[in-house]
């Protein structure tokens, strides 16, 4: 028999889901708020489900293919925080840009419990079908601009390609599964048909989490998405196939004959990925696809705390990544008109000058995804790196910590293009938006307060990781 509180919390959003698809189809009034609200709503009373059952270890449902487990507990936290800021980051941004926001809404819902379900499962049935929950959801939310032609082209490739990730996972399972009779994530794999099915799932799970070198959708797709979606497909989609990834893996990483070739692989598929990230991304003159090729650099260092075997680091690393990435994403939006978004160079040139209550949480946000102290990204990428040391991947942080001086160039660059290039002198309208501006307050306070005090956040994760996942 199944615990209720294991289904709360993803009952809570797939019920607020629907509930505000059919609010979107029955109301008069198209612009309202009301879907957003019931999104809120719903986002709130599965935090709650969650943080009520923290002490309960182990709950479980459906004979124990759906268990929130500690790692489980923490990311659908994660995601849940993630998904209020995005409904908070589309209020006026959906008016600008002409979209509806029961659509965003509901779809967003849908994606945050495929999230749900992945990141809750030890089962690779469960987590395909979680995963094309979210794909599907994810899909549809890009091509949300629907008189838009690079949101138009985004959503196609995206549906393109993730049918094509969906397939390798199908025809993977199959194979693991006609192997072995076994589905558990972790369970041993022999024989070379299982270890090609092992490795035609990673491939898929890889697309996902845009790790090289699986990972050239993602620009395209992050930069003609909606820019609030775009946030939740930076972030969500890596920590539900990281969890996964973490889950399937370990175990093969205990065993000395797997890890020989298993760690290796994983290492050489984290150096690429972050290199190729942030080479492209000294290129770009746009900062929402700079942004694009910082987030797929990032899949490569959460990808050192997998080979690593740390599920804390990779939790604290995931939640400082949704400050940073959130609040650098939130500034884009602030800065955004009717129809129309600014995201170049030119666009924020003289930026410190103009709005400096902009400029200033942006520059600290770039600084804390170059890993400059005392921000939160140089303690999150401390304690992927640490991790990696103490299991003896010394080449592959030296690679990481190569990388993450290559990310410094390009974001120092929109730095000094805030505050040392002349822009636009004409003073640009503002924009009454207090919840944009709420989530780049909560993103910023998020940055600094893990900055300088990350204690009780890494008491709770050390607590329910106290070793090696």
């Amino acid at each position: 028999m199944g615990s209720p509180l294991a289904l709360a919390p993803l009952l809570a959003v797939t019920a607020g889901a629907l509930i505000a698809l059919l609010f979107e189809a029955f109301l008069r009034k198209k612009d309202s708020e009301i879907p957003a609200a019931l999104a809120v709503a719903a986002l709130l009373a599965a935090g709650f489900f969650s943080v009520v059952s923290w002490n309960e270890p182990g709950l479980s449902s459906f004979g124990g293919r759906l268990v929130l487990d500690p790692l489980a507990r923490l990311l659908v936290v994660i995601v849940i925080v993630l998904g209020l800021f995005v409904v908070l980051m589309s209020l006026k941004y959906a008016v600008r840009m002409g979209l509806a926001l029961g659509p965003l809404c509901g779809l967003l819902l849908l994606a945050v419990a495929g999230v749900m379900i992945m990141v809750s499962t030890r089962d690779w049935l469960i987590v395909f079908l979680g995963l094309e929950v979210l794909s599907v959801a994810s899909y549809a939310l890009t091509g949300l601009r629907l008189h838009d032609q690079a949101s138009s082209e985004a959503a196609a490739k995206y549906f393109l390609m993730g049918s094509f990730a969906a397939a390798f996972f199908v025809f993977g399972l199959a194979l693991v599964f006609g192997t072995s009779g076994r589905l558990e994530l972790g369970s041993a794999v022999t024989g070379a048909s299982a270890l090609a099915g092992l490795g035609l799932i990673v491939s898929a799970l890889f697309f996902k989490i845009a790790v090289a070198p699986f990972h050239m959708w993602a620009p395209d797709v992050y930069e003609g998405a909606p820019t609030p979606v775009t946030v939740f497909l930076t972030i969500a989609p890596k920590a539900a196939g990281l969890a996964v990834l973490l889950r399937a893996l370990s175990p093969l990483l205990r065993a000395e004959s797997a890890a020989a070739v298993l760690s290796p692989a994983l290492s050489v598929a984290a150096v690429l990925t972050m290199f190729a990230g942030n080479l492209a991304a000294l290129r770009q003159t746009s900062l929402k696809r700079l942004l694009a090729y910082s987030s797929i650099a990032h899949s490569g260092y959460l990808l050192v705390a997998v080979v690593a075997r740390d599920a804390a680091s990779l939790v604290f690393y995931a939640a400082v990544y949704l400050f940073m990435n959130a609040g650098a994403f939130a500034v884009l939006i602030a800065l955004s008109g009717r129809g129309l978004e600014r995201a170049s160079l030119d666009d924020i040139a003289g930026l410190g000058r103009r709005k400096p209550w902009l400029a200033a949480p942006l520059a600290v946000f770039l600084l804390s995804l170059a890993g400059f102290p005392p921000t939160a990204g140089f303690l999150a990428k401390f304690y992927v790196f640490g991790a990696a040391v103490r299991e003896g991947h010394i080449a592959l942080t030296i690679a990481a910590v190569l990388a993450s001086l290559v990310s410094v160039a390009y974001y120092l660059k929109v730095i000094v293009a805030m505050y040392m290039r002349e822009g636009e002198t004409e003073s640009e309208p503002w924009l009454e938006d207090p919840a944009l501006y709420l989530v780049i307050f909560l993103c910023l306070f998020g940055v600094v307060e893990l900055g300088l005090w990350p204690g009780n956040l890494l008491t709770l994760i050390r607590q329910a990781f106290p070793g090696p996942f």
